[in-house]
């Protein structure tokens, strides 16, 4: 039987037992809580591992030193390296060496956690590098720094946007700075917010001037208004402005500016001021101008070029007819006996010709076509000789010839500008129809290519005379038209319209040229431009023409009969045997069996089918020495001038009279010399 101690060692004992089973279940709980929280502690951290090596960014961390003791395998996508080859490594091995001064600069502030994130490069093992920007956190235990851990994004594309987006700005402030126009940006109550350079010299006022001040204080009342009214167009229709000039002043100077201006907005689209360009086309607007007035001139000459070819056709046909009665008219001179009274009468009749033959040759003079030897002459000795004889017909007028100074001599026709020069008194006396007065000047001139462009002229150097009247002057349709043929503001009957035109085309024929420049009520100005000549003036004389008879036979070519018909008279009376010919085959012909008698040829220029050049040709190879006297009723052209050149031996312009022929056919035969018809013949 137990006793009571031993029920209380065996009650002891079964405390103990179920004490020790309570410690071992609370152990037991103990090791399957920690076995679950190990389990869950393992699972959490692959977690985070995959997360970390799955992250796009690279996870770092250093010692105290600097030196990497883990970062992320993404490491190897940024730089070539693998993981296992950075660690150990210092961490300034992995950055751009470009970059490694300023992160050593930087380091104290990170490691005190001064700077939570920094912006630096990285190196790639093969190539370059790129950029990251680092978020970086001290490891520090009980007050000690253990190291760094921190993370690097990748920001290579936006620094290259950022890059991409300096350069565009700085080609935009290039662009803005380098153009000719001026660019200026301003807010809703007209205050400059961006101006450039260009702009500043537009105004006037340099940028410290105009930033952030309004644009009124910079410019005048009326252009102030200008631009409010332009701008609250934008501002209402939302649609842009180009290209709208208006007069302003800059510097007490008239000027023209153009503008163009947008509405600018912000990024919600609500408007916020205006941009635009400003350009000064001042000078631009005076080229234009001048332009035109060029263009004005061009066409007016172009068309004085197409007058003058119909006035030339025209004036030969009239000389051709003024020919026949001028022959017809010298024969019954001189059949008649002079106390004929017919004798009278004729005489009128030839003066009427002569006058007639005058208008043609005012034709041809415009019409470029005449051309008369030329003679270096003072172009002051012409004026003050045309001045005097026409000062003692109109003596109503007041000639001032205190305007002539010293000049370059010229080479002209000084029949011809005498003509014009007598052409211009003329037309200022009837200017001037109470009296007035008629200045004359004369001047040295150096002339550029814009002068005389116009003119189809060459520049260089020209001599100017200006007749100057005080008369009603005219306005500026009338100066238009003032050297076209036959246009006049006379009554019906009081003039033929010639005058000037035939001037402006002896200018031209010249190489020089005419200007007129006139005002209602204040008088005209006609100016006239000579080259000038190196060669000193000539001594002007002149030549008295007599009527001389001789023999020998004479070849006539001409297409019209009737001229064939009078020069035949003409020459019978001369004393001289004929042969006519219609045409230039004929007369090749028929100079072809008679070259030993026939001593001259008297040959026209212009015919149908083979003209006067390509006759002269035949008659050439025919024979070398064949003597050929030319005669046009285009008066001595570039087309006669080239035959003359060719050989010919004389000109002579229709009409001309029978004294006049028997001159040049005397000239050119030598008879008034002697020479035997005979052996010229036998030379043959």
């Amino acid at each position: 039987m137990a006793t009571d101690s031993d029920i209380r060692q065996m009650k002891n004992l079964q405390r103990s037992w179920e004490q020790e089973r309570a410690r071992r279940q609370a152990s037991e709980k103990r090791l399957n809580e920690a076995l679950t929280l190990l389990q869950k502690t393992l699972k959490d951290r692959e977690k985070y591992r995959n997360l970390v090596e799955d992250i796009n960014a690279i996870i770092f961390a250093t010692d105290k030193d600097g030196v990497i003791i883990y970062v992320s395998p993404i490491i190897h996508v940024y730089t070539g390296f693998r993981p296992d080859e950075c660690i150990g490594l210092p961490f300034l091995d992995l950055v751009y060496s470009d970059d490694r001064k300023h992160l050593q600069k930087i380091y104290p502030k990170i490691v005190a956690g001064q700077l939570k994130s920094t912006e630096y490069r990285i190196r790639h093992k093969r190539h370059h590098f790129c950029w990251v920007k680092a978020f970086n956190r001290p490891n520090v235990t009980e007050g000690v720094f253990q190291g760094l851990r921190g993370v690097m994004v990748d920001i290579t594309d936006r620094k290259k946007a950022e890059e991409a987006f300096r350069e565009s700005e700085i080609k935009y402030q290039t662009i803005i700075e380098n153009i000719e126009e001026g660019y200026f940006e301003v807010d809703l109550k007209g205050n400059l917010t961006f101006v450039n350079t260009p702009l500043c010299r537009i105004a006037g006022f340099s940028k410290s001037q105009l930033l952030y001040t309004n644009f009124r204080e910079y410019t005048s009342r009326q252009t102030a208004r200008i631009i409010l009214r332009i701008f609250n167009r934008i501002y209402r229709t939302g649609i842009p402005l180009a290209n709208q000039d208006f007069n302003a002043v800059k510097n007490e100077k008239d000027v023209v500016l153009e503008i163009s201006a947008a509405l600018a907005r912000d990024r919600d689209g609500r408007p916020i001021g205006f941009r635009g360009m400003l350009r000064d086309i001042t000078m631009r607007r005076r080229a234009e101008a001048e332009l035109k007035e060029l263009e004005k001139q061009l066409y007016h000459a172009q068309r004085m070029e197409a007058i003058g070819t119909l006035a030339g056709g025209i004036a030969h046909d009239f000389n051709n007819i003024l020919m026949g009665m001028q022959g017809n008219v010298s024969l019954l001179l001189m059949r008649l006996p002079s106390h004929n009274p017919l004798t009278q009468k004729l005489k009128n009749v030839e003066q009427y010709i002569q006058n007639g033959a005058g208008l043609t040759r005012q034709l041809l003079d415009f019409a470029r076509t005449k051309s008369r030897p030329m003679r270096i002459s003072d172009l002051n000795f012409l004026i003050h000789k045309t001045a005097r004889m026409f000062g003692r017909t109109k003596k109503e007028v007041e000639i001032d010839l205190s305007g002539l100074k010293s000049t370059w001599s010229v080479n002209v026709d000084s029949g011809q500008i005498e003509q014009v020069l007598v052409n211009l008194y003329v037309n200022a006396w009837q200017a001037m129809p109470g009296g007035g007065r008629l200045s004359l000047t004369t001047r040295n001139v150096e002339l550029n290519r814009q002068s005389v462009h116009p003119f189809g002229m060459k520049p260089g150097q020209y001599v100017e005379a200006a007749v100057v009247d005080t008369g009603i002057g005219m306005d500026e349709a009338t100066q238009q038209k003032v050297f076209t043929p036959f246009f006049t503001t006379k009554d019906r009957g009081r003039g033929t319209g010639l005058g000037l035109s035939s001037a402006y085309g002896i200018i031209k024929n010249h190489g020089g040229f005419m200007k007129v420049a006139s005002k209602i009520g204040r008088g005209s100005c006609f100016s006239i431009y000579l080259p000038a000549s190196e060669v000193p003036a000539e001594t002007e004389r002149e030549d008295h023409l007599e009527p001389i008879r001789g023999v020998g036979t004479i070849l006539v070519v001409d297409d019209e009969q009737f001229i064939t018909e009078i020069t035949k008279e003409w020459l019978d009376e001369l004393g001289y045997q004929v042969i006519e010919a219609p045409s230039g085959t004929a007369a090749v012909e028929i100079y072809r069996e008679n070259r030993r008698t026939i001593d001259l040829v008297i040959l026209d220029v212009v015919m149908p089918g083979m003209d006067g050049g390509e006759t002269f040709e035949r008659l050439q190879a025919i024979d070398p020495d064949v003597r050929v006297l030319l005669t046009s009723g285009y008066g001595y052209n570039k087309r006669a001038e080239e035959i003359v050149r060719r050989g010919c031996l004389g000109f002579i312009s229709k009409p001309y009279n029978i004294i006049q022929l028997s001159e040049k056919i005397d000239k050119i035969l030598g008879q008034s010399a002697g020479a035997p018809l005979q052996s010229r013949r036998q030379n043959k």
